[in-house]
């Protein structure tokens, strides 16, 4: 399966000597770069388990990643460590000027939580890019809808189908209006089964009577129990998640697991309020990114 992989970057913290000895050894990416994860955090993922106990009686362990790209991967031991959401990464991003290498980390990591079975994974990764979304005032990015409907084999744009759910939204948000009614076409045709997910969207947007011009992807509001002025400018807080089925007007599961909870540029620290940032939005689109990429193998 291809993959989108950017420049990696060695920014990884190594333990001492006494810290690995317990430690796994991962080495990841065509550079090799090593991370050394305590076996114990390892074994609560299923898929590093079973590599685990396939190579219980070795003198050490070592775990190789040849395919995966060493940024997406810090991505995922910080979440291994922390089980918080990645907001963090996005204020690192805006000082660092680095934004589109994060985006393209952050679809990385849904493709690889998806392969590992890790599903609070790639829910914590949606709303990282949502929220990257939100912060950078993004149009959808046409590469990544090409990538996800084009490149990826047919298993992986399967587990990533919340993403394309959030991709058809986004589409339906920035791109159509009537003026760009040639490059949607273009993209349809590019994409199969892409027309008929989006119209599958906007007639499930109008029976609900709401305006697909004001209901911005990028806004995920933290409940899923909303009343109706709310639901006309964003979604709710699981619209997106791998659960979304099943919970309905509850709460989100991961509120129980994650502490802080997952990040939200609406529940941490910002300014603006929630009326603003929805009608700035709504008023001022910006193109997606352009990042420079190269693609590696699995």
């Amino acid at each position: 399966m291809a993959r989108r992989m950017l420049t990696e970057k060695q920014n990884h913290i190594l333990p001492s000597s006494s810290e690995r000895s317990d430690a796994v050894k991962i080495i990841v990416g065509p550079r090799r770069d090593e991370f050394f994860i305590p076996r114990q955090l390892l074994n609560t993922c299923e898929y590093f388990r079973a590599r685990l106990d396939f190579a219980r009686g070795q003198i050490s362990s070592v775990i190789r990643l040849d395919g995966q790209c060493a940024d997406m991967f810090r991505l995922f031991e910080y979440w291994l460590f922390e089980r918080k959401g990645l907001g963090r990464f996005i204020d690192e991003a805006e000082s660092g000027h680095s934004y589109e290498e994060l985006h393209w980390n952050l679809v990385n990591l849904q493709l690889f939580a998806a392969s590992i079975g890790e599903a609070a994974l790639q829910d914590v990764a949606m709303d990282a890019l949502q929220d990257l979304y939100l912060r950078c005032n993004w149009e959808i990015d046409p590469e990544l809808v090409k990538y996800v409907y084009t490149e990826c084999d047919p298993e992986a744009s399967y587990c990533l189908r919340n993403l394309r759910r959030w991709i058809v939204a986004m589409i339906a948000w920035g791109m159509g209006d009537a003026e760009a009614g040639g490059a949607l076409e273009t993209v349809f045709g590019e994409c199969a089964g892409l027309r008929e997910e989006y119209e599958n969207h906007i007639n499930k947007v109008a029976a609900s009577k709401l305006d697909v011009d004001f209901k911005n992807p990028q806004l995920r509001l933290p409940s899923n129990n909303l009343r109706n002025e709310e639901r006309q400018f964003g979604y709710r807080q699981c619209s997106f998640h791998t659960h979304r089925s099943g919970v309905g007007q509850g709460r989100c599961p991961h509120a129980y697991a994650l502490l802080p909870m997952v990040y939200s540029p609406l529940t941490d620290g910002y300014v603006e309020s929630d009326s603003e940032r929805s009608e700035a939005r709504a008023t001022s689109r910006m193109a997606s990114p352009a990042a420079p990429i190269r693609k590696g193998t699995v």
